[in-house]
């Protein structure tokens, strides 16, 4: 009998992407992608899955970073007017 797929947990796929950015910065997405795709070669489902997710999970931190500077410049120019 055949065991279901079970997938990496949300604490799992965060914990992962906050390495891969603390290790490779702005390279981050590149990494998860690139691990990804060995994961892919392997043959591993589980470690694809978690590489795949962990990469969304760095593309969504960099744009609430991107929207949380826009929106504290946009903030500091009203300030100064």
């Amino acid at each position: 009998m055949r065991v279901p797929f079970m997938g990496p947990s949300q604490e799992e796929v965060v914990a992962m992407a906050t390495d891969l950015i603390a290790r490779f910065g702005l390279h981050a997405h590149d990494e998860a992608l690139r691990l990804e795709e060995v994961a892919v070669v392997i043959r591993s489902t589980r470690n694809r899955y978690l590489y795949r997710r962990a990469a969304r999970e760095i593309e969504r931190s960099f744009f609430e970073a991107r929207d949380r500077l826009k929106t504290k410049s946009v903030s500091e120019a009203v300030e100064s007017k």
